[in-house]
């Protein structure tokens, strides 16, 4: 997650061939979840929230998120999916995210009865195997100054005419 002023940036990564899920600001089956169903790089993500054990609920009415990048690995069966939202919705149901924050809790889930040969794609019983719970910590990235990027940008002028000259470099 990437949280700046006004908006935050949630990366999910999962399994190619499985529905999965990531709940927010949770260590149980309840409250707000992002829930990602499909396989591959064809991909749906919803809101939702969990209403307990056994019931995940159903879509938000309203959908405050904006998903613009899928990613799919499929060498390691693996698929990104970049998403935007607000930090403050205005819904009473979609928890506040805040560049303050230090940590976060959050549960997870996938069907651990998927398998490339035998894909899910959507939403069920994650099995035993196929949950967890965690906790994010979060870490101040200080934004590049103008100085920092002036010299980053030398740097690379300096390197790239290094390569073109073959400065430093065998030929033939």
């Amino acid at each position: 997650m990437t949280i700046d002023d006004e908006d935050t940036i949630f990366e999910l990564t999962g399994p190619d061939y499985s529905w999965f899920a990531f709940g927010f600001d949770t260590t149980t089956m309840m409250g707000y979840s992002l829930i990602v169903q499909g396989i591959d790089a064809n991909r749906t993500v919803v809101e939702q929230n969990l209403v307990q054990r056994g019931n995940p609920g159903i879509p938000q009415a309203v959908q405050n998120i904006y998903h613009f990048d899928t990613d799919h690995d499929e060498p390691n069966n693996l698929t990104r999916l970049s998403i935007l939202r607000a930090n403050n919705t205005g819904d009473a149901d979609d928890p506040i995210f805040s560049p303050s924050m230090t940590s976060l809790d959050v549960i997870w889930a996938f069907s651990d009865d998927a398998s490339p040969a035998f894909p899910i794609s959507s939403m069920g019983n994650h099995g035993r195997n196929g949950r967890g719970v965690a906790q994010i910590q979060f870490a101040v990235i200080p934004e590049p100054t103008c100085s920092t990027l002036l010299v980053l940008g030398m740097l690379t002028m300096a390197m790239t005419n290094r390569r073109l000259l073959g400065i430093g470099h065998k030929v033939g």
